[in-house]
């Protein structure tokens, strides 16, 4: 019988708690005090880890260009719980929820602070360190401008760590044409991939920088190969808004930086093509990217994060020179051989029906490898709708998932390739039609990732963090793998290293709290527990041993209640403060 969440609370709200046999441990990472909620993203072979924290606490709000340059308290201002003390940057908890929210809802605009919605750390379960991407000290704050949002993806034995982040938010004054002074507030290019290395930051720039280029960077090797995507080409609309940009008398009456951000930040109305991933039914690109071609991208960088050489990729085919849309190869990992996996278009167009949606036209996609300069399509599409590489071990086992038909529903599968041997397997979750993501492989031959734990036809299935041995065939929960008094319900294993240590996501009712970390207390004087998601590290026990939980009968599984797993899934639980402070009038 399976644990359930419900029990082991019960376990903990009796005080009989015991030492249950296990296999794994569970350790939270200590971000609690920093966001409520925080996600895993990867460990290393030390032992690092990056997680991402969504929505900090405290962060730093300029009172002066508040007032000054938003329409903030001519908004808001009376429903403020003291509005004088507000305008001099003192805030009550309430108060300053009230801010960040708003401040986060207009991170679009061109004038204002701007705040990041998230932000990555790495730690080792007992110091945390922020990886600030391409965000600078300011002497305002005596910190961070925490303007700029990084994700780190990958790190190389605690030293190395690389990720996307967006760039540097700049104060640009223009005077107009009517002589006043507008603080124009923007990002100075779309996203860049970076590596820190020894705490110093360096872009990995794009082959095409126009416009500042766009780039990601997923993953890194023991040579110091980074492995990502990056802009090759845009077409000429780029060029020329460029060039409109540049002269005084076409770009209109703005600055030639606040033009610029038009362009990069998608004003571009543009032929969209679909670039979903599989265990996703939408994906963001600004407008400028889709004019462009992207191509899978290797940095070989020194010691030092530099720059050595840069080697891309090229399309799955090539398209006519009348076509205008927008193609690209995408890289997610690479392995000691250098040997790189990903996806990329085939150029042609399927219709898919995903979970409660009718069928839908999206560009058809296939799991690729970067090979010796050359992308190669990975699996046969004769039973794949579409299918897409997500990791590669030193073994040359590669995983990922490819989208089949199921009661024509379309869900993910897992699969497993070697490119030695050419074995292939796809093997079922918890059962036949679950869905299955891959997240990672090591060494060991170990594949961790989420799965379906039920058959409803519903669009989100619960899912359960999952572990696959190719070698045995064996497909573990591991919520039955850590002890039954564990709080922690394992939702998604996202990384894996050759320890056989695990980096999770786990869901646990936790306090809803302010943006300031004081808890939030209802009209009764009480606390109200909200869903939240933390990532978690899961070590092995070298003397442990699977024990059956026994649950209660009249004890039912753990119910969801509104609960998502995505990066930005619970903003609204800050914006339902927000909102109630407007109604309050």
């Amino acid at each position: 019988m399976k644990r359930t969440q419900l029990a082991a609370a019960v376990l903990l709200a009796t005080g009989s708690v015991s030492a249950f046999a296990a296999t794994y441990s569970v350790t939270p990472l200590p971000l609690q005090d920093t966001a409520r909620n925080n996600f895993a993203r990867s460990i290393d072979n030390s032992g690092k880890m990056l997680s991402v924290a969504q929505l900090e606490f405290n962060p730093p709000i300029d009172a002066e260009q508040l007032e000054e340059d938003t329409t903030f308290f001519d908004q808001f201002g009376e429903s403020l719980e003291n509005e004088d003390n507000a305008r001099q940057g003192v805030f009550t908890d309430v108060d300053y929820t009230t801010i960040v929210n708003y401040l986060l809802s207009n991170s679009t605009s061109t004038t204002g602070q701007k705040l990041a919605s998230y932000r990555t750390y790495a730690t080792d379960t007992q110091d945390i360190a922020l990886v600030p991407g391409l965000d600078q000290v300011t002497d305002k704050f005596d910190d961070y401008t925490q303007s700029v949002e990084s994700t780190g993806r990958d790190s190389l034995n605690g030293n190395f760590i690389v990720g996307d982040s967006t760039a540097l938010v700049v104060l640009d004054p223009y005077e107009d044409e009517d002589g006043d002074t507008i603080n124009y507030t923007y990002r100075e290019s779309a996203q860049q991939a970076f590596v820190q290395a020894s705490g110093e930051t360096k872009v990995l720039p794009a082959v095409d920088t126009t416009a500042g280029g766009f780039s990601s960077a997923r993953a890194v090797n023991a040579n110091l190969q980074v492995a990502g995507f990056s802009t090759v080409s845009f077409r000429d609309d780029v060029s020329d808004a460029v060039d409109t940009c540049a002269d005084d008398e076409t770009r209109g009456d703005r600055s030639e930086g606040r033009c610029l951000y038009s362009i990069y930040n998608g004003e571009f109305a543009v032929p969209r093509i679909s670039s979903y991933f599989i265990n996703s039914s939408s994906a963001y690109l600004p407008s400028f990217v889709l004019l462009s071609e992207v191509n899978a991208t290797i940095w070989q960088i020194d010691v030092n994060g530099d720059v050595i050489s840069t080697d891309t990729y090229p399309l799955l085919f090539e398209p006519d020179e009348d076509d205008v849309l927008h193609y690209f190869t995408y890289a997610y990992d690479i392995n000691n051989q250098g040997i790189a996996v990903g996806e990329g278009l085939t150029g042609d167009r399927i219709t898919i029906t995903r979970p409660n949606s009718s069928g839908r036209t999206e560009s058809e996609r296939v799991a690729t490898v970067f090979r010796d300069g050359e992308t190669i399509e990975l699996l046969p599409r004769e039973e794949n709708i579409i299918s897409q590489a997500i990791a590669i071990n030193d073994e040359n086992w590669v995983t990922g998932a490819v989208l089949r038909s199921q009661s024509d529903i379309a869900r993910p599968r897992l699969f497993v390739y070697n490119l030695d041997t050419q074995e292939q397997h796809y093997p079922d979750g918890f059962f036949v039609s679950a869905g299955v993501t891959a997240n990672a492989i090591n060494n060991n031959n170990i594949v961790v990732g989420k799965a379906d734990v039920d058959a409803t036809s519903d669009t989100l299935r619960e899912s359960a963090a999952f572990m696959y041995n190719i070698d045995t065939e064996e497909f573990t929960d591991l919520n039955d793998l850590v002890s039954c008094d564990n709080p922690y319900e394992l939702i998604e294993a996202v990384d894996i290293n050759d320890d056989n240590e695990i980096i999770a996501n786990a869901r646990i009712k936790a306090t809803n709290k302010y943006v300031t970390g004081v808890d939030v207390i209802n009209s009764d004087g009480e606390t109200q527990e909200v869903d939240t998601v933390v990532a978690v590290k899961l070590s092995p026990l070298a003397n442990g041993s699977i024990e059956e939980c026994e649950v209660p009968e009249d004890e039912q599984p753990y119910e969801r209640k509104g609960a998502a797993t995505g990066l930005l899934a619970f903003f609204g639980l800050f914006a339902a403060v927000f909102m109630r402070r407007r109604l309050k009038k």
